[in-house]
C-alpha cells in the first residue's frame, strides 16, 4: 500500500512515552517513503515500523522530527544527503531487524545525521562483521547509545586507534567498494524498470493520457533529470493533499505539472483558452443579391420579351 496523502491524514496520532508527538504508520505494507510533506512538520516522531521500505530517502524538510522508527523493514541503504538536508534535528533512529550489511551505510548515517545520539541496528547483518561496534562509533561520533548499550569512553579511544590502523584503512576501502556496488545495483534496477515499462508501451503501441501503469513508472521514464527535481520540489512544497494528488495524476499521465505565473498548470491554462468562433452561415443566392443590391431577371422573362416583339411584327 502506497503512503498516500489520505493515509497520512487518517493515521493515528498520539503522545508517546517519551512525550513526543507521534504519527503511527506501522504495518501498512508501505514500499517507500513519500508525501510526508502532508504532515506539515507537526510531529517529533514518525513510526514506520513493519513495512516494506528498502531505503531511507525522499524526506521533505521536517525541522521538528527528532525520532524515526523504521524497525522490521527491509532497509539496506540510506541517502545521507537527503537526511542531512531535510532532517537536521534527527537524534534517534531505530533500524532493528532490517537488512543493513555494508560499512558504507554507517558512513552515510554519520554524514547524514550529525546530531544522532541513539541508534539501533540490532538484527542487521552488519552487526556480525568484525569490529562493527568500533567502526560505528568512529563513523558516527555524536552517538551516545548504540544497540541499547551506552558507549564508554574507552570504546571511543579504541575506535580512534582502529581508524588509524591498517585494519581501519582496509575497512574504509571495503566501504568505498560497497558504496560503488550499491550505486551500480540501484542504477541497474532503475534501468530494468525503465526497460520493462518501455516494452509494455511497445505492446500497446501508443500511449494514451491516463493509461500509465503507475506514477512511479511514468516519473522514471517520462521526465528529464531537471523535470524530476522540479516535481520533487513541487510535492515537497505542496500545501494540501489535493495538490499532491493533482501533481501525481499529471505525472501518471506523463504530463509535466509545470506552473504558469498565475500558479495554474500549463495544461489547465491551455484548456481555459476559449474555442475560436464558428464560421458565418452560408447565404443563398437571393439573400446574397439583396446584400449586393443587384437584381437578376426572373427565369422566362427574356423569352416573354421575344414573343411580344414577334406579335408586333
Amino acid at each position: 500500500m502506497r503512503l498516500s496523502a489520505d493515509i497520512l491524514q487518517s493515521a493515528e496520532q498520539r503522545t508517546n512515552t517519551l512525550n513526543e508527538r507521534e504519527i503511527i504508520l506501522r504495518s501498512l505494507a508501505i514500499p517507500s517513503i513519500e508525501h510526508l510533506s502532508v504532515t506539515r512538520d507537526a510531529f517529533d516522531a514518525i513510526d514506520l515500523s513493519n513495512n516494506h521500505i528498502s531505503k531511507l530517502e525522499n524526506f521533505p524538510r521536517l525541522n521538528r522530527l527528532s525520532s524515526l522508527y523504521v524497525g522490521g523493514n527491509g532497509v539496506e541503504s540510506v541517502d545521507g544527503r537527503n537526511l542531512r538536508k531535510n532532517l537536521p534535528e534527527l537524534k534517534n533512529l531505530v533500524l532493528t531487524g532490517c537488512s543493513v550489511r555494508g560499512w558504507n551505510v554507517l558512513g552515510e548515517l554519520g554524514m547524514g545525521c550529525p546530531k544522532m545520539e541513539f541508534l539501533s541496528l540490532v538484527g542487521n547483518p552488519v552487526t556480525k562483521r568484525q569490529h562493527y561496534r568500533l567502526y560505528a562509533i568512529h563513523k558516527i561520533p555524536s552517538l551516545k547509545v548504540l544497540d541499547y548499550t551506552k558507549i564508554k569512553q574507552s570504546e571511543r579511544e579504541r575506535a580512534q586507534r582502529l581508524a588509524a590502523s591498517a585494519a581501519g584503512a582496509a575497512m574504509e576501502a571495503d566501504a568505498r567498494v560497497e558504496a560503488r556496488e550499491a550505486a551500480a545495483i540501484a542504477a541497474a534496477a532503475q534501468e530494468n524498470n525503465a526497460y520493462a515499462y518501455s516494452n509494455d508501451n511497445e505492446t500497446h503501441k501508443t500511449f494514451e493520457p491516463g493509461e500509465g501503469k503507475s506514477a512511479e513508472e511514468s516519473f522514471a521514464t517520462q521526465f528529464t533529470l531537471e523535470e524530476k527535481a522540479k516535481i520533487r520540489e513541487m510535492v515537497a512544497n505542496a500545501a494540501s493533499a489535493e495538490e499532491i494528488d493533482r501533481i501525481e495524476s499529471l505525472v501518471k499521465r506523463g504530463i509535466f505539472p509545470g506552473q504558469t505565473k498565475n500558479g495554474e498548470d500549463i495544461q489547465q491554462q491551455q484548456q481555459s483558452v476559449p474555442p475560436p468562433p464558428p464560421p458565418p452561415p452560408l447565404q443563398d443566392e437571393d439573400s446574397a443579391d439583396a446584400v449586393s443590391g443587384e437584381t437578376r431577371p426572373v427565369e422566362g422573362e427574356s423569352d416573354g420579351g421575344d414573343s411580344k416583339r414577334q406579335r408586333s411584327n
